[in-house]
């Protein structure tokens, strides 16, 4: 069985509020172009298909357009869905009907049926091949809360339940697979030992626990992932599992190439995994590479060509507070060239232990207290890793002899 694993599409990503469509246009047109030239048997998307719950407008069309025209140019090929974190569980199946009449299977969210028990058959997707033979299974989970998987049998914890949930769903699979075609299980979630480089969990729809692969039971070929953004393979667990990453980035600290796998899995051997890399036309880029003081940053981004096109992170080593005109300089420099501002990434330098002050405690009493700019001084290196220099040293001297000048007057 041949596989096509995608996941994390987002897409109407806005970075930094630009929109995206463009990009997210050529990735999806990329995919079918692959799709064409590979013939996979099945194409899976393990989640995250839209960066909002909500999705735009542009967003839906550029979905749907596309299931549609890889249906046309694809016809034998099976398409597999599963709503992440980010997408409206119940919103991405409203048009499941009218999809499985068209061969994709789009799952949101667990279902029972009214005994109580897992409705397995909508997560076991059978595949054939391009001549109508069976080829192999799909086990299709979406996302879940790791508290939200369902009890099955006795009380059991979070982890028992998640446990028992997939391990349901290969036991069912096995059953109808007598023949031991290859069974392919996808996820979305942070499995131990990924790649979060990129993820701000603080603010993320998903979660920061991770799952051992072991909790996803036994019984599998290929473990098809999603959620993490940064491609990775597991090897040491039940069965290859592996994260695909985004086709194209969603912050600017994702890290490696971006793309789709090729997956081939056969009886008996290790899945063989291709990486095919997807171009982004607008990619993002941080300069330079390694951070450098203010000036330094702005002169390499002055050389940049006019015709690149990109967004840009500026990489700065502080060594003091920036100038309130910092970002009007950045976009006079980016005057006439195609790349767009995003923002700033700051980088304390390292001091040394030899340069180290004596340190000056953080709490002071009124009997006690030090010389207003010895205190200032401190508070500043803290800060920002480095003595202030004599501009700000005049600076801070001007506002407590104003602020003296208040308190006597």
């Amino acid at each position: 069985m041949k596989i096509l694993h995608t996941s994390d599409w987002h897409l109407g990503h806005v970075l930094y509020e630009y929109d995206r469509t463009h990009e997210h246009r050529s990735f999806l047109d990329q995919l079918v172009a692959i799709a064409e030239r590979e013939r996979p048997d099945a194409l899976i998307v393990c989640g995250d298909v839209f960066d909002r719950v909500v999705p735009s407008v542009e967003a839906r069309q550029l979905y749907v357009n596309t299931l549609l025209t890889l249906r046309d140019r694809c016809p034998d090929m099976r398409i597999v869905i599963t709503a992440g974190n980010h997408d409206g569980k119940s919103a991405i199946e409203v048009e499941s009907l009218i999809w499985d009449r068209l061969n994709v299977k789009v799952i949101g969210q667990v279902e029972r049926l009214d005994d109580g028990s897992i409705n397995a058959d909508r997560h076991i997707v059978e595949i054939t091949d391009h001549e109508g033979h069976p080829a192999g299974f799909i086990i299709a989970v979406p996302h879940v809360y790791e508290y939200s998987y369902p009890q099955i049998g006795e009380a059991q914890t979070k982890e028992e339940r998640q446990k028992a949930f997939f391990q349901l769903l290969l036991d069912e699979t096995a059953r109808r697979n007598p023949d031991g075609l290859p069974v392919v299980l996808t996820a979305h979630l942070s499995l131990t030992g990924g790649n979060f480089a990129g993820h701000s969990f603080a603010e993320s729809l998903g979660n920061i626990e991770t799952v051992d692969q072991e909790q996803l039971g036994n019984g599998y070929d290929y473990l098809a992932l999603g959620h993490i953004h940064n491609a990775k393979t597991f090897t040491g667990g039940a069965a290859m599992a592996r994260y695909c990453g985004t086709p194209i980035a969603v912050s600017f600290d994702e890290q490696g190439t971006h793309g789709v796998s090729l997956v081939t899995i056969a009886r008996d051997a290790a899945p063989v995994v291709e990486e095919i890399p997807i171009r982004n036309p607008r990619p993002l880029l941080t300069l330079p590479a390694k951070p450098a003081p203010f000036e330094e940053a702005l002169s390499e981004l002055e050389e940049l060509p006019a015709d690149t096109q990109a967004y840009i992170r500026l990489h700065v080593l502080l060594n003091g507070p920036l100038s309130p005109n910092y970002v009007e300089r950045i976009t006079q420099t980016l005057k006439g060239k195609q790349a767009r501002y995003c923002c700033v990434k700051t980088v304390l330098p390292t001091i040394s232990s030899d340069d180290e002050e004596e340190p000056i405690a953080d709490t002071f009493d009124a009997d006690n207290m030090p010389d207003p700019i010895e205190l200032a001084s401190h508070f500043f290196r803290k800060k920002f890793n480095v003595p202030p220099d004599e501009e700000m040293l005049k600076m801070l001297k001007e506002a407590i002899m104003r602020s003296n000048q208040a308190i006597n007057s």
